[in-house]
């Protein structure tokens, strides 16, 4: 009972955050349709381009608007465990892999919070009771082409897609995965805007692109909360997996006049993954692994003064099996639509942000 009531009362919460977001972006959206840039905003542009030494007629920022944007993703982890010979034993993909989220940009930060409510579980009510998604990430960039992120995903719940003896009436629905990643990279190219691209708290006015090197580390810890005996001897209790990966990539953004824009993106690197395999009463198994990694991306959007909107895709590929024993290998995969307002700021925002520009060169 006690649990019921827990889920109900969250998920209210939840329910209700929604509709306040919602309610502040429309009364918030219609309060400021009517309103032109300010003469503030304006010399703000200039100066930053200037301080910054980037070309203004590619790009414009609007660090001076508080703006928000609500989005629908379809982020997918897909995990496969194999066997010394390449056989795939089992593929696992979240129950949870729709979200429903909200970000807030402002100046050189940006905080986002994304959820899979549970009507949008890909699973039956049983299988599903249990399952969860949760995403959360912080942004900011150092300079203006340094940049950094951070992210933390929680995910319950897992189907397997691979139907074999070894696997056969294994429940995965109370499978834990806690992944936090991060990456910090540099956009060599100044007139290119990777905000534009990704946040929309700049536009891109004309076409350009950029290579861009990036470091990326993750650190993930798997619970599988089930027996497996049959399918890897004595029972997994937690799989513990660290990766390093440098990439050279390059994107390219194609603006049509000057609001239209379409993004293409490949990113090429090599990584170290190192894991470790947590059995009850018996020495931990430790693998490394050397690998190279791949990655695509692509969005297309409508980016003007104050409305924008626009989708993405991504896709990310690790393999780094190792043949000596079983393995996990993963691949990481979204699609999202966005659609964000972006609106004045005030005199209190401006002094307390700025404070952090002044003293660090944000």
């Amino acid at each position: 009972m006690v649990r019921f009531h827990t889920k109900l009362f969250i998920g209210q919460k939840i329910r209700l955050s929604v509709i306040v977001v919602i309610i502040f972006f429309i009364f918030g959206a219609n309060w400021s349709f009517a309103q032109k840039m300010r003469p503030y905003d304006k010399e703000k542009q200039i100066q930053h381009a200037r301080l910054k030494g980037y070309d203004s007629t590619y790009r414009v920022n609007y660090f001076e608007n508080i703006i928000i944007k609500s989005f629908f993703t379809a982020n997918t982890n897909r995990f496969q465990a194999q066997s010394p010979s390449g056989e795939t034993l089992l593929e696992l993909e979240p129950l949870g892999e729709y979200f429903l989220g909200v970000s807030f940009d402002y100046k050189w930060i940006a905080l986002e919070v994304s959820w899979s409510p549970s009507f949008l579980i890909n699973a039956s009510d049983q299988i599903a009771e249990n399952a969860s998604s949760l995403s959360t990430s912080l942004n900011f960039f150092y300079s203006d082409q340094w940049r950094q992120e951070l992210e933390y995903t929680y995910v319950k719940g897992f189907r397997n897609n691979v139907s074999n003896e070894l696997t056969e009436g294994i429940d995965f629905s109370n499978t834990e995965l806690n992944l936090f990643r991060g990456s910090t990279f540099f956009i060599v190219n100044p007139n290119f805007s990777f905000r534009a691209y990704y946040a929309q708290t700049e536009r891109q006015l004309k076409s350009a692109g950029s290579l861009i090197p990036r470091l990326m580390y993750s650190y993930g810890i798997t619970q599988p909360n089930l027996d497996i005996a049959n399918l890897q001897g004595p029972s997994l209790s937690k799989i513990q997996s660290f990766d390093v990966i440098g990439q050279l990539g390059y994107m390219h953004t194609f603006v049509y006049k000057s609001k239209w824009f379409a993004t293409i993106g490949l990113h090429f690197g090599a990584g170290y993954n190192n894991s470790t395999y947590v059995r009850p009463g018996i020495e931990n198994e430790t693998f490394d692994a050397l690998f190279f990694s791949a990655e695509t991306e692509a969005a297309l959007g409508y980016n003007a003064y104050r409305w924008f909107f626009g989708l993405s895709g991504n896709f990310r590929n690790y393999n780094n099996n190792n043949n000596e024993s079983n393995q996990l290998s993963r691949n990481f995969s979204f699609f999202s639509v966005h659609l964000g307002y972006r609106f004045n700021d005030n005199k209190p925002m401006r002094k307390f942000f700025g404070w952090f520009e002044d003293t660090f060169g944000f």
